[in-house]
Formats: C-alpha cells, structure tokens, sequence
C-alpha cells in the first residue's frame, strides 16, 4: 500500500506542468500589492514564456527552468534583471522576486492562481 501511494504521489508531481495564464499579486517588501500576470509555457524542464503587471504590458522570461514544481527565470525590465523563484503546487504559484535597483536589492512576494 505504501509503494502505491509513493507511486501516486511521484506520478502527481510529475504530471505538474506550469503551461497557461496566471494572476495574482506582486508584493513588495516596502509598498501595497500590485497586479502580476505570467503567462508560462513548460516543456520537460524548459520554461519560456512572458511575465508583466498585467496582459497588456508583458516582459519576455529568460533562462527559465522547471523542475519538481520548482520555477525559476528572469525577467529584464529597463535598467534592471528580476529573479524569480517561486513553487508551483496545483493551480497555484508562489515565491520569492528579487533585484538590484540603483544599487539597492529589492525584493518581494508572488503570489498567482492558474486561469481557468
């Protein structure tokens, strides 16, 4: 019994793939919540996709990797690089994006639901 639950519960993070639309919030560390959009395509453990506040305005995604629910890449913004890592669990994504800005590192919370 144990080894099928094993069985179920590999076979579930395998078949977690990170491919469509989400939104949600992006939470600085020193100001309100904003809106993030991502907009994700997953093959094997490539990521590529767009990331932005919003539909409209969207950011290209580089050097973006998948693995066990694990997902991270990086997103050029005028002057500066965001990192994102972040954990995909179900129809939900959450994590860390950090950058360096004027010298400063600046960070904040994710937080993203799957689009139906």
């Amino acid at each position: 019994m144990r080894h099928l639950l094993l069985a179920l519960a590999t076979g579930a993070l395998l078949a977690a793939d990170a491919t469509g639309s989400w939104t949600g919030t992006l939470t600085p560390g020193d100001r309100e919540a904003g809106p993030a959009h991502l907009v994700l395509k997953q093959e094997g453990d490539k990521l590529t996709g767009t990331a932005g506040p919003t539909a409209s305005e969207q950011h290209p995604i580089q050097n973006g990797k998948a693995a066990n629910g694990d997902l991270t890449f990086e997103v050029a913004t005028g002057e500066s690089v965001m990192k994102f890592a972040l954990k995909q669990e179900a129809d939900e994504i959450k994590g860390d994006v950090t950058r360096e800005r004027e010298g400063q590192s600046q960070t904040a919370k994710l937080t993203v639901k799957r689009v139906p």
